[in-house]
């Protein structure tokens, strides 16, 4: 009792010579008056001087405020029960200050909640001490270690809370939202402060925007995206980074509570740049996950090949034959390979055929790529945005089935005004080039392939006898015919193009009676031999046309 009153006595002696305390706030009769009180004793505490003396003991109350709990401010003014006016506390401490003294108590409090052998007094003495302790830091009090006696909590405990406290304040400054009011009037001051958690962890989860291309494909990769993080829609502050992993999945970045804008720093392997500026609520204590897909890179160009005829350099064919339904077999393969190491296995596989096309000028061509209205068999095409695309990889492109009338051996491509004739499979790189990607070398070429050639042979006979001989002293040498094209196609004969009905070729019988032209003379198509002068002894009358076709290369009809 005798400390009790020492300690009264020592305020009211304090009240005339302290030199350091919070601010005073004026009041005005108008403001809202709160009762406060000490509405039990909780046990001792003692007054420890920097110095290590102890100025004295007392047993301290349980201050409140309307009931809810409160903290004594002044540990050098005696409290009385008593009406007191509220205050913001930055009104007379600074954001430090409030911050330092809330979060300390915010740490004895999370403290208590784990310790359950601590009983509500101590853990009051505890809060108050901090609070105290946090004060004379900063008012210059030189009690900074004050204490509940080691009789109410012991040294250990005490130690561990305060150190913790200390530990606890430097972690966490800008984490809370922080505040408090304050209490003044007659007597010593109280203190409510709070800290209410401000932060969230804010992470993206990337996916592919087209599995169909990227799905088992080395070529792309959702791992090592990288992501700003910012403060302001503009993005001028960066606040934190986050990187894929395999999965597309980020680290997590502390964030204040709040809208954060979420940018693209740079894209994964095969993707392109979405430089979307992303919006992300973050709610305090929660991890808020931005969903975001990015567009793999494709090549919306795909090789075009125009079938053309190899003699005339036209994508007119010649005679009866025809540049549409040459067959031609794709495989495409999901990484970058040359004709050395090719897999034997492609990842897809397609047959196309040659359709006819007219262009804006009316011009018809023969074309074939990758795209349903050409498609024969073969997997499904890779699409984007309802195209027809090409992921990155390789691929490549040989004719396996000649139109009609031509010849699949020495086809060769070639890519416009180039010399190089690409002989057999044809191989591009599909790669990346910035927010592109392109195919190595060309994306036309014209396919040239060889007419199929034939030739012709007659044998003049006598009308009559229908014998090899002639009669008599007549002669079956001499004879004439004339080589008629029936085509609609032009035809080119030794160099010179020939219409329909025109004569091509004239040939004559030798002194056996036989007319004939070599193995090549005519393309693929239709003609008709007819007799054009007779031989000495005969007359042309009765001699009949004779149609033939060239179907086969290489072979004389006969």
């Amino acid at each position: 009792m005798k400390k009790i009153w020492k300690r009264v006595c020592t305020g009211l002696l304090t009240l005339t010579t302290i030199l350091t305390a919070l601010p005073t706030t004026s009041a005005y009769a108008a403001e809202t008056q709160y009762w406060t009180e000490s509405s039990e004793r909780v046990g001792y505490i003692e007054h420890v001087m920097n110095d290590g003396t102890i100025h004295l003991t007392f047993n301290e109350g349980h201050m409140k405020v309307e009931g809810e709990t409160a903290y004594c401010i002044d540990i050098n003014t005696g409290f009385k029960n008593g009406y007191k006016t509220k205050h913001d506390a930055s009104s007379s401490m600074s954001a430090a200050q409030i911050e330092d003294v809330a979060l300390s108590l915010e740490y004895v409090k999370q403290y208590r909640g784990s310790h359950s052998n601590l009983n509500a007094n101590q853990g009051y003495m505890l809060e108050q001490c901090v609070v105290w302790q946090r004060l004379s830091e900063q008012l210059g009090w030189q009690c900074d270690n004050v204490r509940a006696a080691y009789s109410e909590i012991s040294q250990d405990i005490q130690n561990e809370v305060y150190a913790g406290a200390r530990v606890f304040v430097q972690a966490n400054k800008g984490r809370y939202k922080c505040g408090g009011y304050i209490y003044t009037g007659e007597g010593q001051d109280l203190g409510q402060f709070w800290a209410e958690l401000n932060v969230g962890n804010a992470k993206v989860k990337k996916t592919t925007a087209n599995e169909i291309v990227t799905n088992g494909n080395a070529m792309y990769s959702i791992a090592g995206a990288t992501f700003g993080i910012f403060s302001d829609q503009n993005c001028s502050n960066q606040i934190g980074t986050l990187t894929t992993n395999e999965n597309g999945e980020t680290n997590e970045v502390e964030v204040t509570a709040g809208t954060v804008y979420i940018k693209e720093l740079s894209a994964p392997k095969g993707y392109k740049l979405d430089t979307t500026v992303h919006s992300l609520k973050v709610e305090a204590g929660k991890t808020a996950v931005l969903n975001v897909s990015d567009v793999p890179k494709v090549t919306e160009t795909l090789v075009g090949l125009f079938k053309i005829d190899m003699e005339t350099g036209k994508a007119t064919a010649q005679g009866n034959a025809a540049l549409t339904g040459a067959e031609f077999t794709w495989h495409y393969y999901d990484g970058l390979y040359t004709k050395d190491n090719l897999p034997e296995r492609a990842t897809r596989t397609w047959v196309t055929k040659t359709v006819a096309e007219k262009d804006s000028n009316g011009t018809v061509h023969y074309v074939t790529k990758l795209a349903d209205a050409y498609k024969v068999s073969g997997d499904t095409f890779y699409t984007q945005n309802e195209k027809s695309v090409l992921p990155l990889g390789t691929l490549t492109v040989e004719e396996t089935k000649a139109p009609d009338g031509y010849l699949l051996d020495g086809a060769y491509m070639q890519a416009g005004d180039s010399t190089e004739q690409i002989k057999g499979m044809y191989l591009t790189q599909i790669t990346e080039d910035g927010e592109l990607a392109v195919l190595s070398g060309s994306n036309q070429y014209s396919v040239s392939d060889q007419v199929i050639r034939g030739g012709v042979k007659i044998q003049k006979r006598d009308l009559e006898t229908k014998d090899t001989k002639a009669q008599g002293s007549a002669t079956l040498k001499d004879t004439a015919f004339a080589i008629i094209s029936l085509n609609e196609n032009s035809v080119l004969v030794e160099g010179k193009l020939y219409k329909k009905n025109e004569t091509v070729k004239t040939i004559q019988t030798g002194i056996d009676g036989i007319a004939t032209t070599t193995a090549d003379l005519l393309p693929y198509g239709k003609y008709k031999l007819e007799e054009t002068k007779a031989p000495e002894g005969y007359l042309t009358d009765g001699a009949k046309a004779i149609e033939f076709s060239i179907t086969e290369n290489g072979k004389i009809v006969d």
